[in-house]
């Protein structure tokens, strides 16, 4: 309890980085306590000239260390999932699942730090703190984005990502009913493709 009233207060801005040695150790500590998380979300996607290209929504599940499984409804169903160790990328519709092993530049990719080591924040990530947001910037020049934004509500949970790519593109997703360390089947974290389904494994 002490430790989630500490994140909305570290989230509300009723605490800053004269509070806490630096925004890094800031948001490291707001996630420390997430050993998982699970809820809904609501994905846009804007050009760089702010015009919308594609919306979609879906359900998440993050535990840690590095495992995510981030579903995709509507309007194209995709599933993404990982156990830390292999990457499942599964479109029903092509009945197509490109299978990958997870190295260090698959770990920088933004949905992984909501469940990745938040030890390895400072070394993967410059960081800097405004009004209750967090943004990053890949200290590694080939990372998969340029920068991304992570947002927390009043309950000190993540309520908002925005991540802007190398095109000048921006995801911009909001997150919702999420739940703090709920209890996750080791089974949403690895994936066995329908039978008849195309494998492509992507060495």
């Amino acid at each position: 309890m002490k430790k989630f009233l500490r994140n909305s207060l570290l989230a509300l801005g009723l605490v800053t980085s004269t509070t806490w040695a630096d925004a890094t150790d800031e948001l490291s500590r707001l996630l420390q306590p997430l050993a998982g998380l699970s809820g809904k979300f609501q994905q846009t996607l804007v050009d760089e000239r702010g015009k919308v290209v594609q919306k979609s929504s879906g359900k998440f599940s993050v535990q840690r260390p590095g495992k995510l499984r981030w579903e995709t409804g509507e309007p194209f169903s995709q599933l993404l999932v990982t156990n830390n160790k292999q990457l499942w990328l599964y479109d029903p519709d092509l009945e197509q699942v490109t299978i990958r092993p997870v190295d260090k530049r698959m770990k920088e990719t933004p949905a992984l730090l909501l469940g990745g080591k938040v030890e390895e924040i400072r070394s993967s990530f410059s960081v800097k703190a405004a009004k209750g947001a967090y943004q990053l910037t890949p200290k590694n020049g080939s990372a998969p984005f340029k920068s991304m934004e992570i947002r927390f509500g009043k309950n000190g949970l993540p309520s908002a990502m925005s991540v802007r790519d190398g095109m000048g593109q921006t995801t911009k997703i909001k997150f919702s009913g999420v739940q703090a360390n709920p209890k996750l089947a080791a089974s949403l974290f690895n994936f066995k493709p329908p039978k008849g389904t195309d494998i492509i494994r992507d060495e």
